[in-house]
């Protein structure tokens, strides 16, 4: 019986670009730009000039826009 070798996941390989971001999220790379400096969107990591996001930071960020009410919301 052989085994398959296991092939680690790279970091990078969890990276978005604000492009398939804001296509996932059905929103603008425009409204990525903002949250990013205002500090109201998932967290990200900069190579260079280029904005990535880990899929883990934003899901962590996802849920923490998870509301019951709109009156919850707004505390």
């Amino acid at each position: 019986m052989s085994t398959a070798p296991v092939i680690a996941a790279s970091p990078l390989d969890s990276l978005l670009t604000a492009d398939e971001l804001a296509e996932q999220l059905h929103t603008t790379t425009r409204n990525l730009r903002e949250w990013r400096s205002t500090g109201r969107g998932p967290r990200f990591v900069r190579v260079g000039r280029l904005p990535l996001y880990r899929r883990e930071a934003v899901e962590l960020w996802l849920g923490e826009q998870e509301y019951a009410s709109t009156a919850d919301e707004l505390r």
